[in-house]
């Protein structure tokens, strides 16, 4: 078993907020991520794959795939109003837990059980992750 992880960056915005609060309320809740106009982050992800290495061309996954599948994905966020501008984050928090999931359920269509885990981090103090733990080596 082999694994592979690739580094991404997207920029992006967003507000958290709960609808039928007050602004008052959401600021206790989320501090100045609930700022009306939104603030904006940018974030760093890591795509982990993982599988047997094809005899024929030596790669655990090829590596032009994964960047157009992911590219695809982050570019659909990249420059984004997260909470107003994707349906996925209008209906769910545009917290990084939220992103890391939303990047692992598209990625997961065109990458399959070599999908391993995503990782988003939108500080330099803090990284979230989603896997499913079938899918993620003990040691990563």
């Amino acid at each position: 078993m082999v694994t592979l992880t690739r580094a991404y960056r997207f920029s992006a915005a967003h507000r958290l907020y709960i609808k039928n609060l007050s602004d008052e309320e959401n600021e206790r809740i989320f501090n100045s991520c609930s700022n009306v106009h939104g603030h904006g982050h940018d974030y760093s992800v890591q795509i982990k794959v993982s599988g047997e290495i094809d005899p024929e061309t030596g790669m655990v996954v090829n590596l032009e795939e994964l960047d157009s599948l992911s590219e695809k994905v982050l570019g659909g966020l990249d420059h984004k109003r997260l909470d107003i501008e994707v349906p996925y984050f209008i209906e769910n928090q545009p917290t990084s837990e939220n992103i890391a999931k939303y990047v692992w359920d598209r990625l997961k269509e065109g990458l399959g059980e070599s999908l391993a885990y995503v990782r988003v981090s939108e500080t330099k103090n803090s990284y979230f992750e989603y896997f499913e733990e079938a899918s993620c080596p003990d040691e990563y």
